[in-house]
């Protein structure tokens, strides 16, 4: 009790500082205070009173002085391993809104908040609703590239806002056709066999505005089930894109290698789409993907090391060849 009361004596005195337009010798106040606290380990004391002074000074437009005293909050959360929590997440996002979009330390600010969630919360990639709020903050202010990045690790909200955002980017560029930039959301959420977020980023995408249609056809959304009509679009991209889902939706091997082999025309010459495709048919139908040509050099040095076995694992040359997955941490 009566460390809390001093906490508060302590914060009003600050707010004080701040209030009269003493910003520097405030800001080095709350580092000073911090510091000893944290020596202390009172780090939830630490917390409360660096949230306070980061909310204050980016109130009062100082944001340099702000943002370090954000910065030194997360710091302190991975000192004191503060769990990914609502309460938590709570304090990163409110004072993640104070930033203005133009400010520059928002980005490392951004960047250090995923750290956190990374080594304290339970998604390699980042928490799903910090990538969600930064998402959607960055798609309102038309930052469709790395919005995009963020979206896709974040929750079915974000689905349903990347499928506006695929429309409005396609729109804004004046492509001749909208449907790969839909196309291109859809495959990595299948990629990652998320038919649920695919199907939102799908449904919002169509929803977005008048698409053209060139008629109406019907299928069997289940072998057993009766036909039901779909929209034939003037748009390829959309067509591959609503054949997929319903492919991936059935066991449909035999469907999915037609399907392949009737759009290869249209995604063939784009590497990444070819790959995305790749790891659709392994996951969903176990269609080894093909094997591609290996470095010759690399190749002898793991018979060598591998002593001419069959497997040829030499571990050392595997190391970094996972199929990484962008975090987003720094594609704000």
């Amino acid at each position: 009790m009566a460390s809390s009361r001093g906490t508060e004596k302590t914060l009003q005195k600050l707010r004080e500082s701040v209030n009269a337009g003493n910003y520097y010798e405030a800001q080095q106040m709350y580092r000073t205070v911090a510091r000893r606290l944290n020596k202390q380990q009172k780090y939830q004391d630490t917390i409360r009173l660096l949230h306070d002074g980061a909310v204050l000074l980016l109130q009062h437009k100082q944001f340099g002085s702000g943002s370090d005293l954000a910065n030194y909050m997360i710091d302190t959360y991975k000192l004191a391993n503060v769990p990914v929590d609502e309460t938590s997440l709570d304090r990163v996002v409110e004072i993640l809104s104070l930033f203005p979009s133009t400010e520059v330390s928002r980005k490392a600010y951004i960047s250090n908040a995923f750290r956190w969630t990374k080594s304290n919360g339970e998604y390699p990639e980042g928490d799903p609703e910090l990538h969600d709020y930064v998402g959607t903050l960055l798609y309102n202010e038309k930052k469709y590239s790395t919005a995009e990045d963020h979206l896709l690790l974040g929750t079915s909200h974000s689905a349903e806002i990347i499928g506006k955002l695929a429309y409005e980017w396609a729109t804004e560029e004046n492509a001749q056709y909208k449907g790969i930039y839909l196309a291109r959301v859809v495959l990595q959420y299948l990629a990652s066999k998320d038919i649920l977020l695919a199907t939102l980023a799908y449904k919002n995408f169509i929803s977005s505005g008048k698409q053209p249609t060139a008629g109406e056809s019907q299928v069997r959304r289940a072998p057993a089930d009766e036909p039901t009509a779909i929209q034939i679009y003037a748009d390829p991209w959309m067509n591959f894109t609503q054949m997929l889902l319903l492919t991936v939706q059935r066991n449909g091997t035999d469907l999915f290698k037609e399907l392949k082999s009737k759009y290869e025309g249209l995604y063939g010459s784009e590497p990444n789409f070819v790959e995305l495709i790749e790891d659709i048919g392994l996951n969903f139908f176990n269609i080894a993907k093909p094997r591609k040509q290996g470095n010759m050099m690399a190749d002898m040095m793991a018979n060598l090391f591998g002593g001419g076995s069959g497997s040829g694992a030499n571990p050392l040359l595997q190391l970094g060849a996972g199929n990484a997955k962008s975090s987003g941490e720094d594609l704000d």
